[in-house]
């Protein structure tokens, strides 16, 4: 039998040998990504606090029979994001079971709440609206969508550098999951918090990724900010396999009840991010960047990008 290419599909994105981390892996664009890096080889490690949720993604999604016989595996760990502790027994744990570790994909994360009215209802009516929302509120969505992010790459980076010395050979690498959310001046229908926490967390991206290239560590930091993909965040709900579905009709409702035009007119797809993940996983030219996949929506609204 001939050589693959090694220009192929199957040559780039090979993570046989490859030890991967996905918090909030259970379900949404966290299980999409395990469900990439496992089918693509890598032993993925699925963290999140429901353990009943990511054991059930686990048993589902990363069987052999799931996986196919070039894929890997799934292994549910219970961890909190917000603890410390949890964290540090996590990475305690992979350090005696594997000693390493390649790709570190940073995904948990809360919506939060927002502001219930309109700047067009007027300045009387917009201005307690605005109030309303908790100052607690702001804190759980910055510790669990940006404050999250730093502890837990501070924590694993060690075994992310030790990735040189993995059969995979290549720089450790961490994957923010962000939002376009954190690029755009729109508030998305008042959701301050939310998009607030997500252009920090881009920020902090670009932050670790000039400081881990820093020749004592040489760990790659790059973000995705994606758009609207189905996910327990976006459609509140998931299926008996941990997955969630948008139909076109929920979506065009949503999509005109926060005022979004999206040039797709569609939500994402597991495969659309499947790419971007790997991409990223892979590419090991590609360091301290965002890479926006949003069907085109930043293009229709205003943005920083």
């Amino acid at each position: 039998m001939a050589a693959q290419h090694p220009l192929s599909a199957t040559s780039l994105f090979n993570l046989k040998g490859w030890v991967t981390l996905v918090t909030g892996g259970g379900t949404g664009i966290g299980l999409m990504a395990a469900q990439t890096l496992a089918a693509n080889g890598a032993k993925v490690y699925i963290t999140g606090r429901r353990k009943e949720v990511i054991e059930n993604s686990a048993k589902v999604h990363g069987s052999k029979q799931a996986l196919g016989s070039s894929g890997g595996s799934m292994v549910p760990l219970v961890m909190d994001v917000t603890s410390k502790e949890t964290i540090a027994a996590i990475v305690e744990h992979i350090a005696k079971e594997d000693g390493y570790l390649n790709v570190l994909v940073n995904n948990a994360g809360i919506g939060g709440d927002r502001a219930h009215a309109q700047p067009s209802s007027g300045a009387d009516i917009y201005s307690p609206a605005m109030l309303a929302q908790e100052i607690d509120d702001w804190q759980q969505v910055y510790l669990s969508n940006t404050t999250q992010v730093y502890y837990t790459s501070a924590a694993f980076v060690p075994l992310l550098a030790k990735s040189k010395e993995s059969p995979a050979a290549t720089a450790g690498n961490i994957i923010n999951i962000t939002s376009l959310s954190g690029i755009t001046k729109w508030s998305q229908n008042s959701q301050y918090a939310y998009n607030c926490s997500k252009a920090a967390a881009n920020h902090l991206t670009k932050m670790l990724a000039y400081e881990f290239c820093n020749e004592s560590i040489q760990v790659r930091v790059n973000a995705i900010a994606p758009g609207y993909f189905p996910s327990e965040l976006t459609v509140n709900s998931s299926d008996e396999q941990n997955k969630s579905s948008w139909p076109q009709d929920a979506f065009d409702k949503e999509m005109l009840r926060v005022g979004a035009n999206v040039p797709t007119h569609r939500p994402g797809t597991d495969a659309e991010m499947a790419s971007a993940v790997l991409t990223l996983a892979t590419n090991g030219y590609i360091w301290g960047t965002i890479l926006t996949v949003d069907g085109g929506i930043l293009l229709r609204h205003p943005s920083t990008a």
